[in-house]
């Protein structure tokens, strides 16, 4: 809503300032209840990044390569990913779990390259220019995409939330899998871990380009398909081997086509209240999916990692018919910018 009222640029800036401030802040974390509060307020600001970042990228990219774009984009959480496993290895023997966390001020210093050298949506100016033209005024309404556009609500949120429920699950639980339930120790899982989200910053460009000329339709089942199989696989491989090629797929089909997935909701709603549609969605997707670490939790409790995995996995297969059945292609198609248009 934010970013519909007044810029995504704002949005953008004011979000990246806010998980930087309280990832830091989690380091003075005295308890579990500071530890809560202050990892909670870091999850809503990057929430908040993540829908803001795609609407930038939605808005400004050329259409014949606008797939390729947010698969880029959202190719930065596996680089994010392997850079803090790599510098756990390194700071938390040295100096501590804490420091880790200090480090992640750093992503303050974006905002000054945001404020300098990135410009606001010339999309996004074109619409406002005209709504003032036109008399028409920005209102404050968070259920205008539910109400305007049900289908695409819904189609939404679902993506958001068959794509997070399998991410959340796996790489909040991955970690613990590798290194104490098949036991490889912290240092290998480290290792394993870097090296599959190395590879996966490839696997996001690479499924955007194949997204770009086929459309999301085929190529996104076709990448959750064969991951939710290896997923189940991955559950019966014991030895370091085996868990490292089968893990490496199953990162690179997983991680493949969440950017370009993901970035389709943006291409659902129109300009005027793309933000809202985003944003809305995304929260009720990620809201759901959230319960993907303690319900896997509960199986690793009662059984273990390994049994969990199928439940990640069905979560990915839902995604196929989806993609294939019910969620419009908006491959190569311009954006609308106003509530009612059609899409061209």
């Amino acid at each position: 809503m934010f970013a519909d009222l007044y810029g995504r640029k704002p949005a953008l800036i004011w979000a990246i300032l806010g998980y930087s401030l309280f990832t830091g802040l989690t380091g003075f974390s005295t308890g579990w209840i500071s530890l809560l509060i202050f990892s909670s307020i870091t999850r809503i600001a990057l929430a908040g990044e993540n829908p803001v970042g795609m609407l930038m990228v939605t808005e400004t990219a050329p259409t014949k390569w606008r797939a390729t774009a947010l698969g880029g984009l959202v190719g930065g959480y596996p680089l994010g990913y392997m850079l803090c496993s790599l510098a756990a290895l390194v700071v938390v023997p040295l100096w501590g779990w804490r420091s880790l966390y200090f480090l992640g001020i750093a992503p303050a210093l974006l905002v000054l390259w945001i404020r300098i050298g990135i410009k606001e949506s010339p999309r996004y100016e074109r619409v406002t220019a005209r709504m003032l033209k036109e008399g028409l005024t920005k209102q404050l309404d968070i259920f205008a995409p539910a109400r305007l556009y049900p289908r695409e609500m819904l189609i939404a949120s679902l993506v958001y939330f068959f794509y997070l429920f399998t991410w959340l699950g796996w790489s909040a639980w991955m970690p613990f899998y590798l290194a104490t339930e098949r036991k490889l120790g912290f240092q290998t899982m480290g290792t394993y871990l870097s090296i599959w989200m190395f590879c996966a910053i490839f696997a996001y460009w690479f499924c955007g380009w194949l997204c770009d000329l086929y459309g999301r339709r085929w190529v996104i089942p076709a990448f959750t398909v064969p991951a939710g199989i290896l997923l189940i696989v991955m559950g019966y491989c014991e030895s370091p081997t085996s868990l490292f090629w089968v893990g490496l797929a199953a990162n690179f089909l997983i991680t493949g086509s969440f950017g370009t997935g993901l970035g389709y909701t943006a291409e659902l709603f129109p300009t005027q209240i793309r933000g809202t549609g985003v944003g809305a969605s995304f929260t009720f997707g990620l809201a759901a999916a959230s319960l993907a670490p303690m319900v896997m939790g509960w199986i690793a409790t009662a059984h273990s990692v390994a049994a969990g995995l199928p439940l990640l996995a069905l979560s990915f297969f839902l995604l196929a018919p989806l993609f294939v059945w019910f969620a419009p292609d908006t491959t190569r198609k311009d954006l609308t910018d106003f509530v009612g248009e059609k899409a061209g």
